[in-house]
């Protein structure tokens, strides 16, 4: 099994006194998406239980990451799951903005 190590900025302790440092983030298979299917239909609501999943962490553990932390794995997810490509891709085929109109209060 693939996994990579993120050395945390900001370490802290759990709720449960485990200190946490760095965190083992192991590739998602499908078996974890379909878990997180049955919690939510929404694809919205799954990144903080897949999240869970691949690092092995509870959510109440990941609630009490530091902010930084949590977005720099929560980018890194999305590069795992190739999420980060796509809405690249989605801006940058919408082509060049437009002039700035300035419109009236009236």
């Amino acid at each position: 099994m693939h996994t990579e190590t993120y050395s945390l900025q900001f370490p802290y302790t759990t709720s449960a006194g485990q200190r946490v440092e760095s965190i083992s983030l192991k590739r998602l298979k499908v078996k974890d998406i379909k878990a997180v299917k049955k919690i939510s239909d929404d694809p919205r609501n799954w990144d903080d239980a897949l999240l869970s999943r691949m690092t092995g962490l509870v959510p109440e553990d990941i609630d009490e990451m530091d902010a930084q932390d949590y977005m720099a794995l929560q980018k890194r997810f999305q590069q795992l799951l190739g999420l980060d490509n796509a809405a690249g891709a989605a801006v940058e085929s919408a082509g060049p903005a437009g002039e700035v109109v300035s419109l009236s209060a009236e």
